[in-house]
């Protein structure tokens, strides 16, 4: 068991940002975060995120079945269930938690989720359905899993699976479900291979992972998958994954897709989804992490957030101790200069997600400390003209 971490993060005092951990980790649950949040018809906000717990510290009437393919809940591979609550003020105070999703046949967990509203007005959540991890020695059956609400999130569906029937390793980012603005339904998917395709490599690299979507135009009836997009300069070496989306205001599409390189690669598509153009750099600098992406309300512009700190010689090619942001007027081609909401050395800032209010936006990302022993969730509320501040 990974040695319990008591203190709570310290977060960076930035003037005219509000910044508050909404979920706050334990020792019996020590790890929150991977989030998604969505608007509700009745102004009401619905926030879902991968709740993972110690199942030797639950209630036995609650623990899922023993697994040998589990890990600590520490890490992504341990147990974890989807959980929700509500906000009646903008994300200000939440509601008590609530079990959305534990389904008890996985064998790992159940985590990521992504919300979407549908051109037909019901929701979708998308989420990790994982009966194996990302590692050789548990490597198993993982899928992109979907239900649907048509009581504005009081009560779901039963899933459908929208991933490959092929029993091999199927998952996706957090918050990255998107309707798109005729109606198309798209979920960011990453496949990882069995072990021994991907080319000989130590570290990272030794795993291979190619990232694609899952579409449906007929409002989740049926599913299809776009070409998986492998990594141009590795290939079955290389490690694409957990790419962030944006439709732009010429309805063109662009993703930004996280890799070992030392800066995301973009791919964008003429076509709503169904091809994409051969992955290419960025040029923006950015850690092995996902970056996100999201139009501000009424404007064409664009905002990234990102972790920019690379480095080969640190975990993850860098550590994620900077979160930053910036937004780009063309589309995605060029960015303004950055700025940061997190700059503590001493822990991790990562896997943000963007939900806005009238002027202010809300931002959701994970924070650890350097050991990774506890994972809290935060919110921070930020005026959208911050972003443009010189």
């Amino acid at each position: 068991m990974t040695p319990w971490t008591e203190n709570e993060p310290l977060l960076d005092n930035i003037p005219g940002i509000e910044k508050q951990l909404i979920v706050t980790a334990s020792e019996a649950v020590p790890k929150n975060g991977e989030q998604s949040v969505l608007r509700l018809n009745d102004g009401r906000m619905l926030l879902l995120w991968s709740e993972f717990l110690r199942t030797d510290m639950m209630p036995e009437d609650k623990r899922p079945p023993d697994s040998p393919l589990r890990r600590d809940p520490t890490s992504d591979d341990g147990y974890a269930r989807i959980s929700g609550m509500t906000s009646t003020n903008s994300g200000k105070t939440w509601s008590a938690p609530e079990v959305v999703v534990d389904d008890n046949d996985a064998l790992v967990n159940c985590m990521s989720p992504g919300l979407t509203r549908m051109a037909d007005g019901r929701i979708l959540l998308a989420y990790s359905w994982r009966s194996g991890g990302n590692r050789k020695l548990n490597y198993g059956n993982c899928a992109k899993m979907v239900r649907f609400s048509s009581d504005e999130g009081s009560s779901w569906s039963d899933r459908i699976k929208i991933t490959p029937d092929n029993e091999e390793y199927h998952t996706g980012c957090h918050d990255r479900s998107y309707t798109l603005n005729d109606g198309r339904v798209m979920v960011q998917c990453h496949t990882i291979f069995p072990p021994g395709k991907a080319q000989p490599g130590e570290g990272y690299r030794r795993t291979c992972m190619a990232t694609y979507f899952a579409y449906s135009d007929d409002h989740g009836g049926s599913w299809h998958s776009t070409p998986e997009i492998l990594d141009p300069i590795a290939g079955y070496g290389g490690r694409f994954e957990e790419a962030g989306m944006v439709q732009r205001s010429d309805d063109t599409l662009v993703q930004f897709i996280r890799n070992w390189h030392g800066q995301s690669f973009i791919s964008e598509s003429s076509d709503r989804g169904s091809t994409w153009s051969p992955p290419t750099p960025s040029g923006v600098i950015s850690s092995l992490a996902p970056s996100y992406v999201v139009h501000l309300p009424n404007s064409t512009d664009i905002l990234m957030l990102w972790n920019p700190r690379w480095n080969p010689n640190e975990p993850i090619f860098g550590i994620r101790s900077v979160l930053a942001c910036s937004i780009s007027k063309d589309g995605g081609r060029t960015w303004g200069l950055p700025k940061a909401l997190e700059t503590k050395s001493d822990q991790w800032s990562e896997y943000p997600g963007v939900t806005f209010t009238g002027d202010q936006a809300l931002v959701h990302y994970r924070v650890y400390p350097l050991d990774r022993k506890r994972c809290d969730l935060v919110q921070a509320t930020v005026p959208i003209a911050w972003f443009y501040d010189d």
